[in-house]
């Protein structure tokens, strides 16, 4: 019998509409645990669901292991995981029977070498990680696949570690290392334990994981990168069928309103990001306090191998500010404050301040990093614009050369003061900063996220 094709299409085509529809329900659905349905959250979750629907449709129409390309996972519209305002995301589609070769090349890498900060030069991202990973996670819906650990990191390679060819570079990716190949190498299959199973099996990557991280956003440069399936470089790409377009509008329908779900779950129930979720008194990320800086709690495939998190989250009247003060014996190579909205992501880092780096926040006086979060600019250095928001995430991340001990681990406190007060507890010598002054530090981010993401 012949294949109705036309059929096949619609059927697809009919379950992607009802992921939609689904997707839509959960922004306001209380059985999905989203945020209060205000004018700024309403507008930001649809806007939020858009963004998925672009990054998955891109994802499932191009990416093909077998003709891979890197893939923008996160940008100015496709905000999600809490991401790094600092990180430019990236993935590629692998498969684990496969060679992949990746090439790059970086301006002045200096500062992976020995962590120094090179002034008003061109240079290479302060960062740079590629972890090959199983998977991404929120797929299921349910919170669950963190425990059977569906997203898991089998390598990485970094700034730290990664051998350079002058300003290049190149890495394979395969199920293991060929003979005689001493390079840098990335391997697709590995024995990896769980903790929430118990077990350890042969697990595949299925994509490589690229995080790009920029400290002085004024001079760091993204890298060209390049990746290609050695044995199937130069062949013609077979043309879609309506099988495959079926299949992929089907996948979308179901996994687009899963995400919107899962994120919403791990708000509720790990973070708390909500309310005391387990009525045990506290909240994992306390209200206007942080947590100590940890490893991820998920230790899943997207969290960023060598990185350390430190979390809380911020209730502000107009005339508040709550100050986080951060005391590191040993300067981490790379820090950073960012911001989180109640969808789980960062507000909009390129025409606000609304995260501050290591560059761009140097230490105090006193040895500290003073990072004021509040609504309106207090005309100190240091402020983290809430870009409106009264409530939110507020997370720093850490990275070290070498991983500190306990006794070398940085400190975290946050105090709640009125703006009026903020001399009492900010060190005395504190750079003001005027109107002028805040309007060029925004330039300069509107001007680096547009060549980030390649926006001009």
């Amino acid at each position: 019998m012949p294949v109705d094709h036309k059929s096949m299409l619609e059927n697809g085509w009919h379950a992607f509409i009802e992921g939609l529809q689904s997707a839509q329900g959960s922004l306001t659905d209380p059985a999905d645990f989203p945020p209060s349905a205000t004018d700024r959250n309403l507008a930001e979750g649809y806007r939020y669901v858009l963004g998925h629907i672009g990054r998955m449709i891109e994802l499932e129409m191009r990416m093909d292991p077998r003709f891979p390309e890197f893939h923008r996972s996160m940008d100015m519209l496709r905000k999600w995981t809490a991401e790094n305002p600092d990180t430019m995301y990236l993935k590629a589609p692998i498969d684990a029977e496969g060679y992949y070769r990746v090439t790059g090349i970086a301006a002045n890498t200096l500062e992976w070498s020995d962590s120094s900060r090179l002034h008003g030069v061109p240079k290479a991202p302060r960062m740079v990680t590629f972890q090959t990973i199983t998977d991404t996670p929120g797929a299921t819906g349910e919170l669950a696949e963190m425990a059977q650990c569906k997203s898991q990191t089998l390598a990485f390679l970094n700034s730290f570690n990664l051998q350079l060819e002058g300003d290049r570079f190149q890495f394979l990716i395969g199920p293991e290392r060929p003979d005689g190949y001493s390079g840098n190498f990335l391997p697709s299959r590995a024995q990896l334990s769980c903790q929430g199973t118990g077990q350890t099996a042969l697990r595949e990557a299925r994509w490589l994981s690229v995080r790009e991280i920029f400290s002085d956003w004024e001079h760091e440069l993204p890298l060209d990168l390049d990746i290609v399936r050695l044995d199937s470089q130069g062949m013609n790409k077979p043309p879609i069928e309506a099988a495959f377009v079926a299949a992929k509008l089907a996948k979308i329908g179901e996994e687009l309103p899963n995400q919107v779900r899962f994120w919403n779950l791990l708000q509720k129930y790990p973070l708390e990001m909500r309310d005391d979720a387990n009525g045990d008194g506290r909240r994992n990320l306390p209200v206007n306090g942080i947590n100590p800086p940890a490893p991820p709690f998920t230790a899943g495939g997207v969290a960023g191998a060598r990185q350390y998190y430190a979390s809380g989250m911020y209730e502000l009247k107009p005339n508040e500010a709550l100050v986080v003060k951060v005391t590191a014996p040993v300067e981490p190579h790379y820090v950073g404050m960012q911001l989180g909205n109640e969808w789980f992501e960062g507000p909009d880092q390129q025409n606000y301040v609304s995260s501050l780096s290591g560059h761009q926040l140097p230490v105090a006086s006193d040895g500290s990093r003073y990072y004021v979060i509040a609504m309106t600019d207090p005309g100190v250095q240091g402020w983290v614009d809430t870009t409106g928001y009264h409530y939110g995430q507020h997370a720093m991340r850490f990275i070290f050369r070498e991983d500190p001990t306990s006794e070398m681990m940085p400190t975290a406190s946050a105090i709640l003061v009125k703006l009026d007060q903020l001399h009492t507890v900010l060190p005395a010598d504190t750079p003001r900063i005027s109107a002028k002054q805040r309007r060029a530090e925004v330039a300069v981010r509107q001007a680096h996220i547009k060549h980030r993401w390649r926006g001009f």
